[in-house]
């Protein structure tokens, strides 16, 4: 099967033939039809995320079709159209057995962890507990949106317990920033405000259905917000940048009683500084604010995330999407370090 491969860090992938992987009793092969293109890949290929033994098949975000099952497989047939999950979780640890698989003491993850090679390529062998049926209604692509970005923010937007009528603010407008925007509507949000200091990430946002845009290079974020919510603060605060000063200004929009959750990871060290640290805490601890950090996913929210999509309660089509084919994923590769789409996706 032909596969983009990984051979020498900081260089070109190199597509070439490889062995077609082997399938084991209670796993799925899954011809691969469209597999996104993550900054973690980026970071894989640059080395400044750290990788298995070399040569390595990255690709994480894959959605097929069965072509072939292992004899303990039972819930998938031939011909059926499937999403994967690339996060491989024991089922059997304390974290697991509470559903939270995403904390999952031995958690791999296909396409990243060594010896779990990924799926640029033709062919993928995947667990059968990792794969979801996709529907009819939810396309390939809108398939790699659920896989690779919206996951994430749907499961901040979980984890905060966000309720219908609620209000939001969310810091970081860019490809994760823009599907909490999509996954608050869904849950009901009655306002929502978007702050960033990029003037076309604003302009971008304002298709997902944003009440209010703020450029915190223009204005004070905080102050803005607070006028925007007569005073009071949002009920609850993204911050998907991963950033110290957006993560401050996240915390203080809120308003008492408020939440804080943040979705941003930094890839460099991060620093809270507590300088004014009587006037910071007496401000958390008066309104009895709530900072939850949110990582990753849970199993059960995939089939509540593919409902949604096929009823169209979250809608993808504000979506910049770029399909190209695997001959082209190293261009693929420098478009979505230039942030250019919501995705990249390859296309076999």
């Amino acid at each position: 099967m032909k596969a983009a491969v990984l051979k020498t860090l900081k260089e070109p992938l190199v597509i070439e033939d490889v062995p077609l992987p082997t399938l084991g009793p209670k796993n799925v092969l899954m011809k691969v039809k469209q597999c996104g293109i993550c900054i973690t890949d980026i970071k894989m290929v640059s080395g400044v995320r750290p990788t298995g033994n070399l040569p390595f098949i990255i690709g994480h975000e894959g959605v097929g079709i069965v072509e072939d099952v292992g004899k303990e497989v039972t819930h998938f047939k031939t011909g059926e159209r499937v999403l994967m999950d690339p996060l491989l979780s024991c089922g059997m640890c304390l974290n697991c057995s509470f559903g939270r698989d995403n904390m999952c003491e031995s958690r791999r993850l296909i396409g990243i962890t060594n010896e779990t090679p990924g799926v640029y390529a033709e062919y993928g062998v995947i667990p059968e507990r990792n794969l979801y049926k996709l529907p009819d209604e939810v396309s390939f692509s809108d398939g790699v949106l659920i896989n690779s970005l919206l996951s994430p923010a749907f499961h901040g937007v979980k984890r905060m317990d966000f309720k219908a009528s609620e209000t939001a603010c969310v810091y970081g407008l860019g490809s994760i920033g823009t599907m909490t925007i999509l996954a608050l509507k869904a849950f009901g949000a009655s306002q929502i405000i978007g702050v960033d200091i990029n003037e076309q990430a604003l302009k971008n946002a304002e298709k997902f259905g944003l009440d209010y845009v703020i450029n915190s290079k223009k204005e004070d974020p905080v102050k803005r917000i607070r006028e925007l919510t007569g005073g009071k603060g949002v009920d609850v605060a993204f911050e998907v940048v991963g950033n110290h000063e957006t993560i401050l200004q996240a915390i203080y929009s809120t308003r008492h009683g408020g939440r804080t959750c943040i979705l941003g990871v930094p890839f460099y060290h991060v620093v809270i500084d507590f300088k004014d640290a009587l006037g910071f805490f007496h401000e958390l601890s008066e309104k009895e604010a709530s900072i939850i950090i949110a990582w990753g996913y849970t199993r059960q929210e995939f089939p509540m995330m593919l409902n949604m999509v096929k009823k169209r309660l979250i809608d993808f089509s504000p979506c910049r999407t770029k399909v190209i084919p695997l001959e082209e994923v190293n261009e693929g590769i420098k478009w979505t370090g230039e942030g250019k789409y919501t995705r990249v996706i390859i296309e076999f």
